[in-house]
């Protein structure tokens, strides 16, 4: 039995839930199907309301476990009236077609990223995944959690159609990884084949270094990785720790390209059919999640560089920070152009 939304006038169709989603993302139904009901199985009662939380990251992630508070968060809030099942390790698809699946109301709830988002319509908060953008991570939380980092949220929502952001999440700084040889320099990168997730924005920051991006989906990845077919990829040290990736490109150069914000998003057909109630609950919830997910990936980033050390994985910092800021410049004239203000307010907030 698929996991089903329940409506106060009956079982809404199952389509609401997955049902549409199977055309979008072919094969993920037996997956989808095994983890939402063995949950639902050891519930004494039936809630009124189910929703479906997609993540690409596997069990273990900060981003997974931030979800898992979320819907802890829900249940608790709504007495178990709602209650929301995850689907980790990319069951429901990767970014574009879990935004896909939202704006078609197949899909509730999904962890999305502020560079993918660039895609679907250019919203305020793709300028957030600019390269080096911002200084730190207590930067990039001093601007999430300002008004202007309200304002940015709330612009999903217009721009990005079918979408309403309700929470930021940090993943960590990006770092890029390889697999032949170290990367410390910027002629280091030259013409190396770099995964990237599906976004103009960040495979022109890999050209701009000298890379060549390569669009790979991200479950592919290790695979890519280990075959040769690409050079090496990037991602937070977490996501790269759990994913296991040093296992086949043991070079991770600390960088810091991006520290683009991770947004918890609701489909606004999700949304539309939400009492007043209902809608407060999942915003607390939301709220509580981004407090959670910003005291542990602090933790979570200390555990994962330990646990690469301890794999031998070579961890490298860059000879001349100030050459790779300098080559993304163009990213910024191509993709900042009608944010400058923005940009500037980001860069400015202390």
């Amino acid at each position: 039995m698929l996991p089903q939304r329940r409506g106060r006038a009956g079982v809404l169709p199952q389509l609401l839930c997955l049902g549409g989603l199977a055309l979008v993302l072919s094969g993920c139904l037996a997956g989808c199907s095994a983890s939402g009901v063995a949950k639902r199985d050891n519930r004494k009662t039936e809630p009124d309301l189910v929703l479906c939380y997609g993540e690409v990251n596997p069990e273990g992630h900060i981003m997974t476990d931030s979800a898992k508070f979320f819907a802890d968060e829900v249940e608790r809030l709504s007495e178990g009236r709602i209650v929301v099942e995850i689907y980790p390790s990319g069951q429901m698809g990767d970014d574009q077609q879990c935004y896909r699946a939202m704006q078609m109301g197949s899909l509730d709830l999904y962890r999305g990223n502020s560079a993918s988002l660039a895609e679907c319509g250019n919203p305020m908060i793709s300028a957030l995944a600019l390269p080096y953008i911002f200084r730190d991570r207590e930067h990039f939380w001093k601007v999430c959690e300002s008004g202007l980092g309200q304002e940015i949220l709330d612009d999903i929502e217009v721009s990005a159609k079918g979408m309403k952001g309700i929470a930021y999440l940090d993943e960590g700084a990006r770092n890029f990884f390889t697999r032949e040889r170290p990367v410390t320099r910027i002629e280091d990168m030259k013409d190396l084949k770099i995964r990237m997730q599906l976004s103009g924005l960040m495979e022109d920051t890999v050209a701009a270094l000298g890379a060549k991006a390569v669009p790979i989906a991200y479950v592919e990845l290790y695979t890519a990785l280990q075959s040769g077919s690409v050079d090496g990829a990037e991602n937070p040290p977490v996501s790269y720790f759990y994913n296991k990736f040093y296992e086949v490109a043991p070079y991770y150069v600390k960088d810091s390209h991006t520290y683009a914000p991770g947004v918890i998003l609701i489909s606004e057909i999700t949304w539309d059919s939400l009492t007043e109630e209902e809608q407060q609950v999942i915003l607390e919830a939301a709220r509580l999640t981004q407090e959670y997910n910003r005291e542990e990936i602090e933790r979570a980033d200390r555990q994962a560089y330990q646990a690469l050390k301890e794999a031998g994985v070579e961890i490298l910092e860059l000879e001349d920070p100030e050459a790779w800021s300098a080559a993304v410049e163009p990213v910024y004239q191509k993709y900042g152009a009608q944010f400058l203000e923005l940009i500037r307010q980001v860069r400015e907030m202390r």
